[in-house]
């Protein structure tokens, strides 16, 4: 008897086993896909630039007087040598006269006791003393001269005035500047340049480089590269570049206007692929990857792909990939291998 209640308990379980099963079906997962594409590999950046001179002076006077003219005004063109402030002269000029008459009446002592010196009537050291203040008064004679010479200051070089502190009558000091000269025939663009960009182009000089005024885009200019700083900014990771441009006064730059500088290569080194780095996991030690979606299948498969460098959001592939591949460019960690998926299409 127990023996076919046994029997009847596993008949019954097997009919509820049978009754429970359910045929799951696996709904796909949406994905948004990135096709592949090849470009030429010659980069082209762009960088927000501030205009400045290629020389720019302080203008100051060696001596200190009253001011009683000036030909400082804002923006005016100048020439090398032109006189464009001046002290008043007259105490300097009393000086050299004062000066002048001293050194005459050492030079007539020198030649009196010169001659006394030669017949044996005076010392050797009177004479000495003759020949030393001799030449201490000239040097006071000439240190007077140049007093005078600096109570004018002249343009230093051909070019703009930028600014004048002082005005006509005030009391000038020595070594307080007066104005600004610029030097406008050249012009320099200096701007700032992520490590990561420095890295990638490092010893590439040859590239065509254009520099525009900020909302200004139908008037572009060559520039030519100058310098750029060995290290980075401790904070910001970027270098300091300077490109310049010659026979700027033909152009619409300024000192001070902000520019856009782009800089592009010259030629090609063949084909690249840049994908969104989004769609790239791994590291360097283990190696990156993406995940490839099948057309045919619908899943998707780890594909292993070298990395040659970063550029804004885009990783450059070396291998791995092909034009006309598909990846999946976003929730890369949602994904496993043979995973079915749906590509993501935007209603139109």
């Amino acid at each position: 008897m127990k023996q076919w209640i046994f029997i009847g308990l596993i008949i019954l379980c097997q009919s509820c086993s049978e009754s429970e099963v359910v045929e799951v079906k696996e709904e796909p997962v949406v994905v948004q896909t990135f096709t592949v594409v090849e470009k030429p590999s010659n980069d082209i950046y762009e960088f927000p630039a501030v205009v400045s001179v290629v020389k720019s002076v302080e203008l100051r006077f060696e001596v200190a007087g009253r001011l009683i003219a000036t030909d400082l005004v804002k923006g005016r063109k100048v020439k090398k040598g032109q006189v464009l402030a001046q002290i008043d002269p007259v105490p300097y000029e009393r000086k050299v006269k004062d000066r002048e008459a001293r050194h005459e009446l050492a030079a007539n002592d020198l030649k009196r006791i010169e001659a006394l010196y030669k017949t044996g009537g005076v010392s050797p050291s009177a004479y000495d003393n003759a020949k030393t203040q001799f030449e201490t008064t000239l040097l006071d004679l000439n240190n007077a001269k140049q007093d005078l010479s600096y109570t004018k200051v002249t343009a230093p070089f051909d070019g703009f005035v930028s600014d004048r502190y002082v005005e006509n009558d005030s009391y000038v000091q020595v070594g307080v500047s007066i104005a600004t000269i610029q030097d406008r025939s050249s012009l320099y663009f200096s701007f700032d340049v992520p490590e990561r960009v420095m890295t990638l182009n490092k010893g590439n000089r040859d590239v065509v480089a254009t520099a525009r005024i900020v909302g200004i885009e139908d008037q572009v200019y060559p520039i030519h590269y100058v310098e750029h700083q060995a290290t980075p900014d401790p904070v910001t990771q970027t270098y300091k570049v300077t490109f310049g441009i010659d026979n700027a006064q033909e152009t619409i730059f300024n000192p001070g206007s902000r520019a856009m500088v782009k800089i592009e290569e010259r030629g090609t080194r063949g084909k690249v692929i840049a994908v969104p780095v989004s769609a790239v996991f791994g590291d360097e030690k283990s190696g990156f990857a993406v995940w490839l979606y099948d057309d045919n299948s619908n899943k998707v498969v780890k594909k292993a792909v070298t990395v040659n460098g970063l550029v804004g959001k885009l990783a450059l592939v070396n291998s791995g990939l092909q034009a006309g591949d598909k990846i999946v460019s976003a929730g890369i960690s949602l994904m496993r291998e043979g995973l079915l998926v749906r590509e993501y299409k935007a209603e139109p």
